[in-house]
């Protein structure tokens, strides 16, 4: 995130406390699965796919619930931090200035992994991820809903200026050229 205003310029990283939680997040998964398979045998079939078109019940251990209930505590938890990291965040921006424009962002897009596969110039095959899971532990979607909320209580709004038309990232500053 870059920030300019008269007092400062700045480049900053969105929730820098959050910690990334998706090793614990897959150990856990992997725990849930283990117990699911052992608890209910009957409802998959012999290649380990779920059986469909039938009513199943799922049985549930008392192991099971307390490994979902300890990854729902750990969602919890870094949902909280990065709700605190925003809101510090926002309540610096406004502190700043009045005016604040942000270029439209397709996040949608970017968590999306790419549809053709490319090769590099050495022959090696391209990665086809994109910012899922960063866009999903840093969430700037939900910066801009809490900054344009604080914004409505001053009675001003999230100015939303077009990405193709400014092409603030291609404008050369030293220069003054595109």
């Amino acid at each position: 995130m870059a920030i300019s205003s008269k007092k400062e310029v700045k480049l900053l990283e969105l929730c820098p406390e959050i910690e990334n939680i998706e090793h614990e997040k897959l150990i856990l998964l992997r725990k849930l699965d283990r117990k699911r398979r052992n608890n209910n045998p009957n409802n998959f079939n012999e290649n380990g796919t779920i059986k469909y078109g039938v009513k199943l019940t799922w049985i549930k251990s008392k192991k099971y619930v307390r490994t979902q209930n300890e990854l729902r505590e750990i969602q919890r938890k870094q949902a909280c931090k990065r709700k605190q990291s925003h809101e510090k965040l926002a309540n610096r921006i406004i502190s700043l200035g009045n005016r604040i424009l942000v270029e439209t962002m397709n996040y949608k897009g970017l968590q999306s992994r790419a549809k053709e596969i490319t090769k590099n110039k050495n022959g090696k095959y391209n990665k086809k991820k994109r910012f899922g899971k960063s866009l999903s532990s840093k969430a700037p979607s939900m910066f801009l809903t809490i900054l344009d909320n604080k914004l409505k209580w001053n009675n001003t709004e999230l100015t939303k200026i077009n990405t193709y038309k400014v092409r603030a990232s291609q404008y050369n500053h030293i220069e003054d050229k595109l």
